[in-house]
Protein backbone atom coordinates (compact mmCIF):
# COMPACT_ATOMS: atom_id res chain seq x y z
CA UNK A 1 0.00 0.00 0.00
CA UNK A 2 2.81 2.41 0.90
CA UNK A 3 4.49 1.71 -2.41
CA UNK A 4 1.30 2.53 -4.27
CA UNK A 5 0.92 5.78 -2.34
CA UNK A 6 4.54 6.73 -2.99
CA UNK A 7 4.20 5.91 -6.69
CA UNK A 8 1.11 8.07 -7.04
CA UNK A 9 2.72 10.93 -5.14
CA UNK A 10 5.81 10.79 -7.31
CA UNK A 11 3.66 10.80 -10.44
CA UNK A 12 1.90 13.95 -9.26
CA UNK A 13 5.21 15.59 -8.29
CA UNK A 14 6.51 14.84 -11.79
CA UNK A 15 3.40 16.45 -13.31
CA UNK A 16 3.86 19.58 -11.17
CA UNK A 17 7.52 19.73 -12.10
CA UNK A 18 6.85 19.46 -15.82
CA UNK A 19 4.15 22.13 -15.60
CA UNK A 20 6.07 24.66 -13.51
CA UNK A 21 9.64 23.86 -14.52
CA UNK A 22 10.83 23.79 -10.89
CA UNK A 23 9.61 22.89 -7.39
CA UNK A 24 10.61 23.63 -3.82
CA UNK A 25 10.93 20.74 -1.35
CA UNK A 26 9.29 22.62 1.52
CA UNK A 27 6.30 23.69 -0.58
CA UNK A 28 5.72 20.21 -1.98
CA UNK A 29 5.98 18.59 1.45
CA UNK A 30 3.21 20.88 2.73
CA UNK A 31 1.09 20.23 -0.34
CA UNK A 32 1.24 16.46 0.10
CA UNK A 33 1.30 16.47 3.90
CA UNK A 34 4.53 14.51 4.22
CA UNK A 35 7.97 15.30 5.60
CA UNK A 36 10.65 17.10 3.59
CA UNK A 37 12.80 13.99 3.93
CA UNK A 38 10.11 11.96 2.16
CA UNK A 39 10.00 14.49 -0.67
CA UNK A 40 13.81 14.42 -0.92
CA UNK A 41 13.61 10.63 -1.42
CA UNK A 42 10.94 11.16 -4.07
CA UNK A 43 13.17 13.65 -5.88
CA UNK A 44 16.14 11.29 -5.71
CA UNK A 45 13.98 8.64 -7.36
CA UNK A 46 12.73 11.06 -10.04
CA UNK A 47 16.31 12.17 -10.63
CA UNK A 48 17.37 8.56 -11.25
CA UNK A 49 14.70 8.05 -13.91
CA UNK A 50 15.54 11.36 -15.60
CA UNK A 51 12.36 13.27 -14.77
CA UNK A 52 13.94 15.70 -12.28
CA UNK A 53 17.30 17.33 -11.74
CA UNK A 54 17.74 17.62 -7.99
CA UNK A 55 18.89 21.00 -6.70
CA UNK A 56 19.45 22.43 -3.22
CA UNK A 57 15.99 22.98 -1.76
CA UNK A 58 14.10 21.38 -4.61
CA UNK A 59 14.41 20.32 -8.23
CA UNK A 60 14.10 21.52 -11.82
CA UNK A 61 13.07 19.68 -14.95
CA UNK A 62 16.05 18.65 -17.08
CA UNK A 63 13.88 18.90 -20.19
CA UNK A 64 12.81 22.45 -21.00
CA UNK A 65 9.65 21.46 -22.87
CA UNK A 66 7.44 23.72 -20.77
CA UNK A 67 7.02 27.42 -21.38
CA UNK A 68 7.52 29.27 -18.11
CA UNK A 69 6.64 32.87 -17.38
CA UNK A 70 9.51 35.24 -18.10
CA UNK A 71 8.97 36.82 -14.68
CA UNK A 72 9.85 33.48 -13.08
CA UNK A 73 12.88 32.81 -15.30
CA UNK A 74 14.31 36.31 -14.85
CA UNK A 75 14.74 35.75 -11.09
CA UNK A 76 16.91 32.64 -11.59
CA UNK A 77 20.74 32.79 -11.80
CA UNK A 78 20.67 36.58 -11.60
CA UNK A 79 24.43 37.00 -11.02
CA UNK A 80 25.22 34.87 -14.03
CA UNK A 81 22.74 36.61 -16.32
CA UNK A 82 23.98 40.03 -15.24
CA UNK A 83 27.58 39.03 -16.00
CA UNK A 84 26.60 37.72 -19.45
CA UNK A 85 24.65 40.91 -20.20
CA UNK A 86 27.60 43.13 -19.27
CA UNK A 87 29.80 41.22 -21.71
CA UNK A 88 27.12 41.42 -24.40
CA UNK A 89 27.10 45.18 -24.04
CA UNK A 90 30.61 45.23 -25.53
CA UNK A 91 29.18 43.93 -28.82
CA UNK A 92 26.66 46.72 -29.22
CA UNK A 93 27.84 48.84 -32.18
CA UNK A 94 27.98 52.60 -31.70
CA UNK A 95 24.61 54.02 -32.77
CA UNK A 96 23.90 50.63 -34.28
CA UNK A 97 20.67 48.81 -35.02
CA UNK A 98 19.99 45.77 -32.85
CA UNK A 99 17.34 43.20 -32.01
CA UNK A 100 16.72 41.96 -28.45
CA UNK A 101 14.43 38.99 -28.04
CA UNK A 102 12.25 38.01 -25.11
CA UNK A 103 14.52 35.58 -23.26
CA UNK A 104 15.25 36.19 -19.59
CA UNK A 105 18.98 36.87 -20.14
CA UNK A 106 18.39 39.43 -22.95
CA UNK A 107 16.17 41.29 -20.46
CA UNK A 108 19.28 41.99 -18.38
CA UNK A 109 20.94 43.49 -21.45
CA UNK A 110 17.91 45.75 -21.92
CA UNK A 111 18.36 47.03 -18.36
CA UNK A 112 21.95 48.04 -19.15
CA UNK A 113 20.89 49.72 -22.40
CA UNK A 114 18.38 51.75 -20.43
CA UNK A 115 21.36 53.81 -19.27
CA UNK A 116 22.65 54.30 -22.84
CA UNK A 117 21.42 56.55 -25.64
CA UNK A 118 21.39 56.85 -29.41
CA UNK A 119 20.65 53.23 -30.29
CA UNK A 120 17.90 51.84 -32.51
CA UNK A 121 16.44 48.77 -30.88
CA UNK A 122 13.93 46.34 -32.35
CA UNK A 123 12.14 43.82 -30.14
CA UNK A 124 9.12 41.56 -30.02
CA UNK A 125 9.25 41.53 -26.21
CA UNK A 126 6.92 43.68 -24.12
CA UNK A 127 9.34 43.22 -21.22
CA UNK A 128 12.24 44.68 -23.20
CA UNK A 129 10.05 47.50 -24.51
CA UNK A 130 8.85 48.40 -21.01
CA UNK A 131 12.40 48.48 -19.65
CA UNK A 132 13.58 50.76 -22.46
CA UNK A 133 10.44 52.89 -22.76
CA UNK A 134 11.95 55.88 -20.92
CA UNK A 135 15.49 55.54 -22.28
CA UNK A 136 17.07 57.85 -24.85
CA UNK A 137 17.00 55.16 -27.50
CA UNK A 138 14.66 54.61 -30.44
CA UNK A 139 12.49 51.57 -29.71
CA UNK A 140 10.54 49.65 -32.36
CA UNK A 141 8.07 46.91 -31.37
CA UNK A 142 7.02 44.28 -33.89
CA UNK A 143 3.38 43.59 -34.46
CA UNK A 144 1.84 40.19 -33.99
CA UNK A 145 -0.12 38.08 -31.53
CA UNK A 146 0.79 38.34 -27.85
CA UNK A 147 1.93 35.23 -25.99
CA UNK A 148 0.42 35.80 -22.54
CA UNK A 149 3.05 33.64 -20.79
CA UNK A 150 6.31 34.86 -22.36
CA UNK A 151 5.01 38.39 -23.12
CA UNK A 152 6.41 38.30 -26.65
CA UNK A 153 4.73 38.99 -29.99
CA UNK A 154 4.58 36.21 -32.57
CA UNK A 155 2.90 35.14 -35.77
CA UNK A 156 2.35 36.78 -39.15
CA UNK A 157 2.47 40.37 -37.89
CA UNK A 158 5.87 39.93 -36.24
CA UNK A 159 7.34 37.92 -39.14
CA UNK A 160 6.11 40.41 -41.75
CA UNK A 161 7.63 43.28 -39.76
CA UNK A 162 11.02 41.63 -39.25
CA UNK A 163 11.32 40.55 -42.89
CA UNK A 164 11.42 44.22 -43.91
CA UNK A 165 14.38 45.36 -41.81
CA UNK A 166 18.12 44.75 -41.62
CA UNK A 167 19.85 44.48 -38.25
CA UNK A 168 23.48 44.97 -37.21
CA UNK A 169 23.47 42.61 -34.23
CA UNK A 170 20.88 40.38 -32.57
CA UNK A 171 20.84 39.11 -29.00
CA UNK A 172 18.95 35.84 -28.70
CA UNK A 173 18.10 33.52 -25.83
CA UNK A 174 17.74 29.75 -25.65
CA UNK A 175 15.80 27.34 -23.45
CA UNK A 176 18.45 24.65 -23.80
CA UNK A 177 20.53 22.76 -26.36
CA UNK A 178 21.79 19.54 -24.78
CA UNK A 179 20.33 17.23 -27.43
CA UNK A 180 20.53 19.66 -30.35
CA UNK A 181 23.15 20.91 -32.79
CA UNK A 182 22.23 24.49 -32.12
CA UNK A 183 20.22 26.72 -29.74
CA UNK A 184 16.62 25.67 -29.15
CA UNK A 185 13.40 26.99 -27.64
CA UNK A 186 10.13 25.57 -26.39
CA UNK A 187 7.67 26.93 -28.97
CA UNK A 188 7.61 26.72 -32.77
CA UNK A 189 6.37 30.31 -33.09
CA UNK A 190 9.34 31.58 -31.09
CA UNK A 191 11.73 29.52 -33.21
CA UNK A 192 10.25 30.99 -36.40
CA UNK A 193 10.76 34.55 -35.17
CA UNK A 194 14.39 33.85 -34.30
CA UNK A 195 15.02 32.27 -37.72
CA UNK A 196 13.76 35.41 -39.46
CA UNK A 197 15.91 37.61 -37.23
CA UNK A 198 19.03 35.54 -37.96
CA UNK A 199 18.43 35.77 -41.71
CA UNK A 200 18.27 39.57 -41.52
CA UNK A 201 21.14 40.19 -39.07
CA UNK A 202 24.87 40.67 -39.70
CA UNK A 203 26.06 39.37 -36.30
CA UNK A 204 24.01 36.90 -34.27
CA UNK A 205 24.77 36.38 -30.58
CA UNK A 206 23.20 33.83 -28.23
CA UNK A 207 23.12 34.71 -24.53
CA UNK A 208 22.79 31.53 -22.48
CA UNK A 209 24.06 30.49 -19.07
CA UNK A 210 25.84 27.15 -18.59
CA UNK A 211 22.74 25.37 -17.25
CA UNK A 212 21.39 25.31 -20.83
CA UNK A 213 23.88 22.53 -21.59
CA UNK A 214 21.93 20.30 -19.20
CA UNK A 215 18.48 20.77 -20.73
CA UNK A 216 16.87 20.26 -24.11
CA UNK A 217 14.10 22.40 -25.51
CA UNK A 218 11.62 21.25 -28.14
CA UNK A 219 12.72 22.90 -31.37
CA UNK A 220 16.12 24.02 -32.64
CA UNK A 221 15.96 27.43 -34.30
CA UNK A 222 19.48 27.57 -35.78
CA UNK A 223 22.62 25.55 -36.37
CA UNK A 224 25.66 26.72 -34.45
CA UNK A 225 27.22 27.69 -37.80
CA UNK A 226 24.62 30.47 -38.02
CA UNK A 227 25.61 31.89 -34.63
CA UNK A 228 28.65 34.17 -34.45
CA UNK A 229 29.04 34.25 -30.66
CA UNK A 230 27.79 32.30 -27.67
CA UNK A 231 28.22 34.34 -24.50
CA UNK A 232 27.96 32.14 -21.43
CA UNK A 233 29.51 31.84 -17.98
CA UNK A 234 32.70 30.31 -16.63
CA UNK A 235 30.89 27.11 -15.60
CA UNK A 236 30.20 26.18 -19.23
CA UNK A 237 31.60 22.62 -19.51
CA UNK A 238 34.80 22.13 -21.53
CA UNK A 239 33.28 18.94 -22.93
CA UNK A 240 30.42 20.93 -24.43
CA UNK A 241 32.85 23.52 -25.80
CA UNK A 242 34.64 20.69 -27.61
CA UNK A 243 31.34 19.38 -28.98
CA UNK A 244 30.29 22.82 -30.18
CA UNK A 245 33.67 23.50 -31.80
CA UNK A 246 33.33 20.27 -33.78
CA UNK A 247 29.89 21.35 -34.96
CA UNK A 248 30.98 24.85 -35.95
CA UNK A 249 34.29 26.60 -36.48
CA UNK A 250 32.37 29.85 -36.98
CA UNK A 251 30.98 30.20 -33.46
CA UNK A 252 33.13 31.89 -30.83
CA UNK A 253 32.41 30.80 -27.25
CA UNK A 254 32.97 33.48 -24.63
CA UNK A 255 32.93 32.37 -20.99
CA UNK A 256 32.58 35.26 -18.56
CA UNK A 257 33.43 35.21 -14.84
CA UNK A 258 30.45 35.53 -12.53
CA UNK A 259 30.35 38.83 -10.62
CA UNK A 260 28.06 39.35 -7.66
CA UNK A 261 27.14 42.98 -8.26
Amino acid sequence: MNKMIAAERRKKIAEILMTNGSIKTAEISKQFGVSTETIRKDLIYLNKIGVAEKKHGGAITPLEYVTRAVEQRSTENTDIKSSIARKALEFVPEHGVMFIDGGSTPLYLAKLLNLKSGYTIFTNSLGVANILANSNNTIHITGGELNSVTKVLKGFGAINFLNKIKISVSFLGSSGFKQHNGPAVVEFDDAEIKKIVIENTSTNIVLADSTKTKSSALVQYANWQEIDYLITDENFPDSFSTKLNKLSELTTIIKVPISKY
